[in-house]
């Protein structure tokens, strides 16, 4: 699957923690379990970049 730029309610993440890669910008906890690095663009929301299939469908069935 194509890598996807999909945007990650706040209300969705349970927890931040710091990335531990130079380049990344935070690792976020979701309320589902799965983790996901996310990106804040210049509004303060956050965003992820994957291509993992089950993130794509959960984060997109959870917009509003």
């Amino acid at each position: 699957m194509k890598t996807k730029r999909i945007f990650v309610p706040k209300e969705e993440i349970v927890e931040l923690f710091p990335h531990p890669e130079a380049y990344g910008e935070t690792i976020a906890e979701l309320k589902n379990g799965m983790w996901t690095d996310v990106y804040s663009d210049s509004n303060g929301q956050y965003y992820t970049l994957t291509n993992d299939e089950s993130l794509q469908k959960y984060l997109k069935s959870i917009q509003k």
